[in-house]
């Protein structure tokens, strides 16, 4: 009993030194870290505009934006809202590293409406 007692506060005490250190890797960002435009590395005529008033530009060739998304960055986590009519559609974005040139962001969501994925990493440049 003892030495397993002993095992316990062993492992309690070795938590909780290395905690400090996995939390301090972990960058927060804010939405002042994303004002700007990006474009998507593999096709640079995509872009995303993050804005000061909390809204989402986009653009694609040959597509007029049909809506003003909302965002909310929370730590590592982009946090996206989009009115549809009387629905609003919610989902969130990881940030994986942030550099004043370059975003890659990791998305893991459910298959759009028409099956296709949207799952994966993604690496956006600095315009």
């Amino acid at each position: 009993m003892k030495k397993t007692g002993s095992r316990i506060v062993t492992g309690l005490l070795t938590l909780a030194l290395l905690l400090p250190l996995f939390t301090s890797c972990q960058k927060i960002f804010k939405k002042e870290d994303l004002i700007g435009t990006w474009a998507y590395q593999d096709n640079t005529k995509y872009t995303i505009t993050f804005k000061e008033d909390g809204t989402l530009g986009y653009s694609a060739p040959d597509e007029t934006p049909y809506y003003t998304p909302t965002y909310t960055v929370d730590g590592i986590f982009i946090h996206i809202r989009v009115m549809v009519g009387s629905a609003t559609i919610n989902d969130v974005v990881e940030i994986r590293s942030l550099t004043p040139t370059t975003l890659v962001i990791y998305y893991d969501g459910d298959p759009l409406f028409d099956g296709q994925s949207l799952t994966g990493e993604y690496v956006l440049l600095k315009r």
